[in-house]
């Protein structure tokens, strides 16, 4: 008897769960403001969210929330990615990776990065939302 193989979309689910339980809202509203401003400390050194810049270390972001993932035109998104990423962007899944994308992607390219502060977390979706 051989060992049952464990399906990418059960354990990213499982994970993403788990992950949004542990980074429960503050109870704030979401600042869009607050979230380009935690943007540019924390996320921008590696990605863009401009409609016509160019993928960085990380792809593009803008237009993220809606768009399936993995499917920025020209990155090259990590074998770990791109077998396991079967979803599409919303604000629990974006939530979810980031606050600890090696948690919903084990091998991931992204799991050097340790996830942006919980407070921080909601606006940041709030800036992402705003750009498309």
């Amino acid at each position: 008897m051989g060992r049952k193989a464990v399906r990418p979309a059960k354990v990213f689910a499982a994970t993403a769960a788990a992950l949004l339980a542990m980074g429960a809202s503050d109870g704030r509203g979401a600042d869009a403001r607050k979230g380009e401003a935690a943007f540019t400390r924390q996320c921008a050194l590696c990605h863009t969210v401009a409609k016509h810049e160019s993928n960085r270390f990380g792809p593009n972001l803008f237009g993220i929330l809606n768009r399936r993932a993995g499917s920025v035109s020209g990155f090259k998104y990590s074998q770990a990615f791109q077998s396991t990423a079967q979803w599409e962007w919303n604000a629990e899944t974006l939530k979810a990776w980031i606050l600890g994308p090696a948690h919903m992607v084990p091998g991931t390219t992204m799991g050097v990065f340790q996830g942006v502060a919980d407070r921080d977390s909601d606006d940041i979706i709030a800036y992402l939302a705003s750009q498309k």
